[in-house]
């Protein structure tokens, strides 16, 4: 292949270049904005073991061992011994994956609709196989948004834990993620609208001591995309990661789907199969789909019940489906001492 295509220097478009990487002459990435990683999230990647592509110890902030969980601000559980993942400089991450598997990457290009792409006041065409990954913005299914503050204090500097608020009236959560030194990130993310969720991250970071009086380094919020697989094309090339819903619907966990997703696209062309199809196969795809599910019954529920659900579930329950790992024998396993639950849940898994 004499050249490949990436647009959007996302985590899916990373990805894709990875994939492409040995397979192409040349592989050239996209990106609209002058600066990678612009949208805001929590930057986490709980798991690697599945990652396609290596994870640069520069663009490490902290390493992530364990999640502490919280329901209506009462304890769960602590999850411990499924998590190995991190906390990154979500830029640097991209920039030096884009670079260390060859890509070539084109900053402030805007492609536009019919494949046009204007580079150094000259308008190029794009031509020849590559893959779209303009993130959520191009995404046809549902979306919630996420609110998040950055505070300044040390106080989390050696954690190495996710710390997750459920909170079941409002169909969201809100988190507590170490960040890069001296700060860290506190948000909130639901069905509701930036006035709400504002105001009830507000209120959240009073009520706890460790956060209430840190200053406030800035303010972001952004779009997630929660509604599922939604495939289809843009500029001629087939969408993925966020543009085709690879996030974790129950906890917006992106960049790893996003991830996955770009580099089996990338692949797929170069064997010159469907993108589409290697993407449904992947095990991450069928993690979405069954969350995707689980989402729409917890949004028919009432706040108690789904309040029993989330007690209900044993702690490796939690991990399993949260993380995407829905082996149904295994959850079985888990479950077996909790008969309607298992049957709500496994219906769920089996479907997918």
């Amino acid at each position: 292949m004499k050249e490949a295509i990436v647009v959007g220097a996302g985590p899916a478009g990373a990805g894709a270049v990875a994939g492409f990487s040995g397979h192409a002459d040349r592989v050239v990435v996209y990106e609209a904005n002058e600066r990678l990683a612009v949208k805001p999230c929590g930057r986490g990647i709980p798991v690697i073991g599945d990652l396609p592509v290596r994870v640069p110890r520069e663009s490490v902030y902290h390493r992530i061992r364990r999640a502490v969980m919280h329901v209506n601000g009462r304890y769960l559980f602590t999850l411990e011994g499924v998590f190995e993942g991190y906390i990154v400089d979500k830029e640097r991450f991209l920039e030096a994956v884009i670079s260390d598997y060859g890509g070539e990457l084109i900053k402030g290009a805007k492609v536009k609709p019919d494949g046009r792409v204007r580079v150094g006041g000259e308008d190029r065409v794009i031509r020849g196989p590559g893959v779209f990954a303009g993130g959520h913005v191009y995404y046809g299914g549902e979306r919630i948004l996420a609110v998040q503050y950055r505070l300044k204090t040390s106080e989390f500097d050696d954690s190495d834990t996710l710390e997750i608020y459920f909170d079941t009236s409002l169909i969201g959560y809100y988190y507590v993620f170490p960040a890069a030194p001296g700060t860290v990130d506190v948000g909130v993310g639901g069905f509701a609208d930036y006035n709400r969720l504002k105001s009830l991250l507000d209120t959240f970071i009073k009520t706890d001591e460790r956060l209430r009086d840190r200053q406030k380094i800035k303010l972001e919020g952004a779009r997630i995309a929660v509604g599922g697989i939604v495939h289809g094309s843009y500029a001629g090339l087939p969408k993925t990661g966020e543009a085709a819903g690879f996030v974790l619907p129950l906890t917006g966990e992106g960049i790893r789907p996003s991830m996955l997703s770009g580099f089996y696209a990338a692949r797929a062309i170069v064997d010159g199969s469907s993108p589409q199809e290697a993407m449904d196969r992947l095990e991450i795809a069928r993690a979405v789909r069954v969350q995707r599910r689980i989402l729409e019954a917890v949004k028919r529920m009432t706040s108690l019940e789904r309040e029993e659900l989330m007690r209900g579930l044993p702690a490796e329950a939690h991990a399993l489906i949260s993380l995407g790992r829905l082996d149904a024998q295994r959850l079985a396993r888990v479950l077996a001492f909790r008969p309607k639950i298992a049957a709500k849940i496994l219906k769920y898994i089996v479907q997918g």
